[in-house]
């Protein structure tokens, strides 16, 4: 069986579509719009790793600038 490309966007838009309609709908059901209350959590281990990525590219940044003329000092 192929599925094609559009096959998927037609779904995924569908989709998307059904879910912002079931958003409004609970939104004006309640009568007041509320604001997201989404939570993310990440482990140790991402944000361990997050952070190693973040000062390794400060580092590279510091240490090879993309504009070496504009980190010269006179």
């Amino acid at each position: 069986m192929v599925i094609t490309d559009s096959r998927i966007q037609n779904v995924l838009r569908t989709y998307s579509n059904q879910l912002q309609r079931s958003k409004l709908s609970s939104k004006l059901e309640a009568g007041i719009p509320r604001l997201s209350e989404e939570k993310v959590s990440i482990s140790e281990e991402g944000r361990r790793r997050s952070i190693m990525e973040h000062v390794a590219h400060k580092a590279l940044e510091q240490a090879y600038p993309r504009n070496p003329e504009a980190n010269e000092t006179i």
